[in-house]
């Protein structure tokens, strides 16, 4: 009775943490506003706190919708931003006789976002990765650049990243300790045992390799650009894809590089959110499996249960039978295994299965 009574309790505070899980995505910091002064603060300030609601609100459709969903958001023209912000702070403002200036930011609520985009049928798929460390490359008058002050590609790039973005990057810092510890000569030959040790040395267990190359065309008299991204992983060096098209561009001038580091960072954003879209199941009808969680450890046996609800919804799971010290749940979801451990890579879990010839997975620590 007991352990019933504590499944239940448990279940309760599972629900709660859930409706909190992810929520830094829906807060849009720091919107810049400007305006005219027309003598009524009053009426500008307002003017300026609707202006960046809808500014923030496409800011995070952006961030958690695949471009194709994200296109089919801008065609809706009927709807008021406001009606989905919980609250907001006006972090500066300044007011002069001709301008007005102000810094907003914004908390979006999380239910009433999910509610309008399921009106309007486009389906929200937010999972926030795991933190992939960056090795940004450049190369430039046949020498490499990496962790040196020169390397103005590392500084763009991290310009350009949103950390409330569902890709989640960590740029080590330049430096002479990281100059010891690697070099760019070590990431472009693919030295894996070097970057497994470096990423030890942080903590991380996958890598995304931005490799930028500025090269002068003689025959047109400019520099052309060229860039290449891949993922480290397991051991393994992968070449980064978008759709049918892979992240190389030849023919861009050295001065748009501002522009392409805009670009990775985008398309490195959209890479994420492909990859959990591709690997859901193309069938609609529901699977059963079998989950073994430990229930001995309280903390930990929660923690796993979180976020394994987050991704699969508690109203899919059920409680199929108390054994020893493990709890076995029924899950009901159209998600893969495959699916299930790329969203559980930012915890670092995954399911394994626990006896060869069943559907029962156990989850482990990785």
């Amino acid at each position: 009775m007991l352990k019933i009574l504590s499944l239940i309790i448990f279940f309760y505070f599972i629900n709660i943490a859930s409706c909190f899980a992810n929520e830094g995505i829906y807060n849009i910091k720091n919107n810049e506003v400007y305006l005219e002064n027309n003598g009524n603060v009053l009426e500008v300030r307002e003017n300026a706190k609707n202006i960046s609601f809808k500014n923030g609100f496409n800011i995070l459709a952006k961030n958690i919708l695949t471009p194709e969903d994200f296109l089919k958001f801008t065609q809706i023209s009927d709807f008021n931003p406001t009606e989905l912000v919980s609250d907001y702070k006006i972090e500066s403002e300044k007011i002069t006789e001709i301008n007005y200036y102000a810094e907003i930011s914004i908390n979006f609520n999380p239910e009433r976002v999910r509610k309008f985009f399921s009106e309007n049928s486009i389906n929200l798929n937010i999972f926030v990765s795991e933190s992939y460390l960056i090795f940004p490359v450049f190369k430039k008058f046949n020498t490499l650049y990496l962790w040196d002050k020169e390397n103005f590609w590392y500084d763009f790039l991290l310009e350009e990243y949103d950390q409330q973005s569902l890709l989640k990057l960590y740029f080590p810092k330049k430096s002479n300790i990281n100059r010891l510890k690697i070099s760019a000569e070590q990431i472009i030959n693919m030295n894996a045992d070097k970057i497994d040790d470096f990423l030890d040395l942080y903590n991380k267990k996958k890598a995304i390799i931005i490799f930028l190359e500025q090269k002068f065309d003689i025959n047109e008299n400019k520099f052309d650009i060229k860039l290449d991204a891949k993922l480290f992983s397991n051991n393994t060096f992968t070449q980064i894809k978008i759709g049918d098209d892979d992240l190389s561009i030849k023919g861009k001038n050295s001065s748009e590089i501002d522009l392409v580091a805009k670009f990775i960072i985008n398309e490195l954003q959209n890479w994420w959110k492909s990859r959990i879209d591709s690997e859901e199941l193309a069938s609609n009808i529901e699977s059963l499996i079998l989950i073994s969680i430990d229930s001995e450890d309280i903390k930990k046996s929660f923690f796993i249960e979180e976020a394994l609800f987050e991704i699969i919804g508690i109203e899919n799971a059920k409680i199929k039978e108390l054994r020893g010290k493990k709890t076995i749940y029924e899950i009901s979801t159209n998600f893969s295994i495959k699916n299930i451990n790329l969203r559980l890579e930012s915890k670092s879990l995954r399911l394994i299965k626990a006896e060869s010839l069943s559907d029962l997975y156990k989850v482990e620590s990785y």
